[in-house]
């Protein structure tokens, strides 16, 4: 009994309505009603026979979506409406009341609601599990679409541990993941999405296709790690994008749709988890547990079901901890190589060819990651002619980072070792620091869309959206360090034998003894250095305003059809910091002030590349308590006053477009054609050369961009899909906003002026687009597609530095100087295919074996893009900035009875990050990494669900290398493995 009703609220979709008159019942077998039902999806239009009856239709999901119907009109009884709606299908009528009619699959039915077990007996057969549907929705999904198209449902979403968008992402074919951008930060999870080799930036994210602000002083791409996986309904790949949508898009869109209660009809879902990672209190001890929970109600209400409501929110706290290597910070500094002579160099081929390691850099990381959200969406379809919805979301997140550093940093004075990978800098300085770096993240949005139908070809929409964000960091950076020297005007450090170290690389890392290494572990030794406090703000708004006519322009309409809109989108970025810095004042105040045995913490780890010494963790508390306490014992450096002035920047960017296309459709065939106009004018303000004084800037351009996309269906089974269109990927906000500014060094004889500035008249990357695909539909949940592209990239945009004569400079003359800034100059492609094959159930395996699914997917990338360094030289690198050679998912899963197991394995190839201006050894690529993630489940209740979850389950870290060959570690940032455990409540609703 407890299985049969578990099975029957696992078929079930549900379509609440309500009579509009009721005096007394009548039964659903024969009342008569007027009915209108559009041609549609099968399950669709039981949807909407039950809304328009005032009926409770229950049907099983699977065994009714992709089907087709013709359109239904005329009076009739509800009963009969549904025996026409399902006629060739396998479901018939298991149960008629006045106010309910259950389908099922076949002669199957199982006991609820008053039907005995005996008239309707068990079958395996009617069980279809979350992930079945979740599959089954995505592959009809993609053959409905008229665009390339892949997408992945939040019922999959929901059964693995992905606890955001990102990671929910990772899995749909041609799309890979990323983390932090920002170096000095933990990289522990995944923060933004690469499509089709295409990074972040230049890839659009939206919602119900509304573009979401992102609040990155320099960066387009939207930070999806902030939105939870609850929000949506589906997260849509868009890969061929045509004229109605923006064509910021070089790799495609991300779509993200929400969930509508006329889909859902009234549900709750609920769910808690509570966990740990391996890596937590590897640094500060600590018992902090994992949290995640969420829930998303929804309800149809009103005399006829005219009005549903959604409402979801979530709540996350994360912690995470590792003791990470970071040789050269974010610019692959920490490697060199020595000519015979003894002198640094670059270029290996008038070296030693020994790589000697220069800056020995350990960080520890604590962080607690705090994030909750709010969505609700409200939706009025009185009529079929007519329907609106309202969106609105709240996105907070909080992450509250303490990064403590151990640098090594020795003179240039070295000795070689008895091998190629030893050696010793025979004098040097260590540091220990601190960076408390609290972020916080809020983002808002609302979105409004409603349509009319003249009639039932012309039909007009439209929508308004506004979204904000905002983005805070108050990083307070604290150092202490070795030979330090304070005087009433400095605070230099001093290089000193007992700080200069012997090295051993190995496997591409290295660590080194100090000359003294008692020295270097005792606090006592460590000096007062610097205070300093970087306050950044950052406010981005993005409204949006569309309308759209079409005739005979529905997936469903078939002939000649039309499509004509307009889009207004405007932009305003923000950037502003404050910083500041403090020194000992003297060194009679450097002794008051005290040195870092004052300030340690009683955890005292050993740092990875120098296991001879302390660790020493600086106490936050105790270091800012000194600063507030006592501002006597400190000056301040009022130079800092530029730096602040240098981030400003102020982008007001307006894009108007319109767009038309044509298409004919026919049983067979589907050819779409269409132009869009999308022009953009650019304002920037600035700061001059760091000064208060202010500088506004024009720009603008426009582009008439096509496209083309066509379907075949070879068969019933069997489509061919093609598409060409252009696109383009605007720049960045930073390279359009950067302030101008310029540096002196009468030391540089040749070109003592150094000047780095943004270039408002920057145009956008262009790209044509070539796509075909073919994909086989293996039944209900079953499908093979492979698919083949190409991007052929204009204007591609880098910096470049040039050398120019008689450049005025701020004191009234002129010199030559050594200019930097982003320019259109470079070509750039990418090709790639990729592969998918989904089943559902394997049931053509016998026995239990036939209870397994399978979903694999993989996709192969080629790229390259030319860059010109500082000398003018021009190189080619083999792959764009965060595009990997290769992407592979494998999920593996298992359902009996009410059990599940899943395992899903996700593996992202090695990607450039990072370029250099002058060696190419110096390059930076992330490593390729796999994960593996399990989740298995119990429905104990057809309600009531137990979970359990693992993340990352073989401890994979991420790591980033460079070198001739890539064997140089530049990141290694250890991740551990999350365990979660919690339960899910869904129970069901009926009138």
């Amino acid at each position: 009994m407890l299985r049969r009703s578990a099975i029957f609220f696992l078929l079930s979709s549900t379509t609440l309505a309500s009579a509009t008159t009721a005096a007394k019942p009548v039964p659903a077998v024969s009342r008569s009603v007027a009915f209108d039902i559009p041609a549609s999806d099968l399950a669709t239009a039981l949807n909407e026979l039950g809304r328009q009856a005032g009926v409770q239709i229950s049907f099983p999901f699977d065994s009714a979506t992709g089907h087709s119907v013709a359109q239904l009109k005329g009076r009739m009884a509800p009963l009969d409406a549904a025996r026409q709606l399902m006629s060739g299908t396998t479901l018939t009528v298991a149960e008629a009341t006045p106010d309910h009619i259950l389908l099922i699959a076949g002669s199957q039915a199982i006991s609820q609601a008053g039907l005995s077990d005996a008239s309707f007996p068990e079958s395996k057969d009617i069980v279809v599990t979350g992930f079945r549907l979740a599959t089954r929705r995505a592959i009809e999904t993609k053959r409905r679409s008229a665009q390339i198209i892949d997408s992945v449902s939040q019922d999959d979403v929901s059964q693995l541990p992905d606890v955001n968008v990102v990671e929910a992402a990772r899995r749909i074919p041609g799309l890979s993941v990323i983390s932090d951008r920002d170096s000095s930060r933990g990289h522990d999870n995944y923060q933004y999405v690469t499509i089709r080799g295409l990074d972040s930036r230049y890839n659009l994210v939206t919602v119900d296709g509304a573009q979401i602000a992102s609040a990155d002083s320099s960066y387009r791409g939207a930070q999806l790690a902030l939105l939870p996986s609850s929000l949506v309904g589906e997260i849509q790949a868009i890969k061929t994008v045509t004229a109605q949508y923006d064509p910021h898009a070089l790799g495609g869109q991300l779509n993200l749709v929400t969930k509508s209660a006329f889909d859902t009809g009234s549900m709750l879902t609920a769910q808690a988890l509570g966990g740990w990672t391996s890596q937590s209190g590897k640094v500060v001890p600590d018992k902090h547990a994992n949290i995640r929970a969420d829930a998303t109600a929804a309800m149809l209400f009103g005399a006829d079901k005219q009005f549903g409501l959604v409402l979801s929110g979530e709540y996350q706290q994360l912690h995470a901890s590792a003791l990470a290597t970071l040789p050269g910070d974010t610019a692959g500094a920490g490697w060199t190589y020595y000519t015979a002579a003894g002198a640094q160099t670059g270029d290996i081929p008038n070296s030693t060819g020994r790589a000697v390691p220069v800056r020995v850099q350990d960080y520890a990381f604590d962080e607690k990651r705090e994030r909750y959200s709010i969505n609700g969406k409200f939706e009025y379809r009185p009529s079929d002619r007519f329907g609106l919805s309202i969106f609105g979301g709240y996105y907070h997140e909080l992450s509250d980072e303490d990064r403590y550093e151990a640098l090594a940093l020795p003179s240039t004075s070295y000795t070689p070792g008895a091998t190629a990978d030893t050696g010793k800098l025979n004098t040097g300085n260590y540091q220990l620091g601190l960076v408390a770096q609290p972020e916080k993240r809020r983002t808002w949005l609302i979105n409004g869309n409603a349509h009319y139908d003249f009639s039932e070809k012309l039909k007009l929409t439209g929508g308004i959206s506004d979204s904000k964000a905002h983005y805070n960091e108050d990083r307070w950076m604290y150092k202490w360090n070795t030979g330090m020297v304070i005087t009433p005007t400095s605070a230099a450090t001093t290089n000193l034998a007992l700080y200069g170290y012997s090295y051993q690389n190995a496997n591409g890392g290295t660590t080194i003894a100090l000359n003294d290494p008692a020295a270097a572990a005792n606090a006592a030794n460590y000096g007062p250095r610097y205070w300093r406090n970087i306050v950044y703000d950052i406010d981005n708004t993005v409204r949006g305003l569309h309308g759209e006519l079409a005739w005979n322009f529905d997936a469903d309409d078939r002939g000649f059809g039309l499509q004509g809109g307009v889009t207004q989108t405007l932009t305003h970025v923000e950037s502003l910091l404050n910083y500041r810095e403090w020194f000992a004042k003297d060194a009679a105040s450097a002794a008051l002030i005290g040195n870092l045995d004052k300030y340690s913490q009683s955890t005292v780890p050993t740092p990875i590349s120098a296991p001879g010494i302390n660790f020493d963790l600086i106490d936050a508390d105790k270091a800012q308590a000194v600063l507030v306490n006592h501002p006597e014992w400190f000056r301040q450096n009022t130079g800092r006053v530029s730096d602040s002035n240098s981030a400003f920047y102020q982008l007001r960017e307006s894009i108007t477009a319109g767009y038309g296309q044509a298409r004919w459709q026919s049983d067979d065939f589907n050819l779409q054609a269409g132009l869009r106009y999308d022009s953009t004018s650019v304002g920037v303000t600035t700061r001059v050369n760091g000064t208060n004084t202010t500088l506004s800037r024009e720009h603008g351009y426009a582009y008439a961009l096509p496209s083309g996309v066509a379907t075949w269906n070879v068969t019933s089974a069997f489509k061919l899909r093609v598409g060409i269109s252009e696109t383009i990927g605007r720049p960045d906000y930073g390279q359009y906003g950067a302030t101008t500014t310029q540096s002196l060094d009468m030391s540089n004889v040749a070109r003592p002026l150094t000047i780095n500035q943004g270039n408002p008249d920057l145009k956008p990357r262009r790209s044509w687009n070539y796509d075909l695909s073919g994909e086989l539909y293996l039944g209900r949940g079953g499908l093979v597609s492979a698919a083949v592209f190409y991007k052929d990239i204009h204007d591609e945009i880098f910096n470049l530095t040039t050398q120019e004569s008689g450049v005025y400079y701020a004191d009234g003359a002129t010199y030559n100087a050594t200019i930097s800034q982003p320019v259109n100059a470079a070509k750039a492609m990418v090709k790639g295919a990729e592969l998918q094959i989904v089943k559902d159930r394997l049931d053509f395996l016998p026995g239990p074996l036939a209870n397994f699914g399978v979903s694999l997917n993989a996709t192969w990338l080629d790229g390259r893009f030319d860059f010109v360094g500082t000398t003018g030289a021009s190189r080619r690198i083999g792959a764009l900035f965060n595009q990997p050679d290769h992407i592979y998912n494998a999920t593996l899963f298992y359902a009996v009875g009410p059990a599940t197991i899943r395992a899903a394995f996700n593996r992202i190839g090695a990607a450039p990050v990072s370029v250099d201006s002058q060696y190419a050894w110096r390059d930076i690529w992330q490593d390729s990494r796999d994960q593996l993630d399990l989740q298995a489940s119990y429905n104990i209740k057809p309600w009531l669900q137990v979970m359990s979850q693992v993340q990352n389950v073989t401890n994979t870290s991420f790591q980033a290398h460079l070198g001739q060959n890539r064997e140089l570690l530049q990141t290694r940032y250890p991740v551990g493995r999350t365990v979660w455990f919690g339960f899910i409540l869904k129970p069901r609703f009926r009138k």
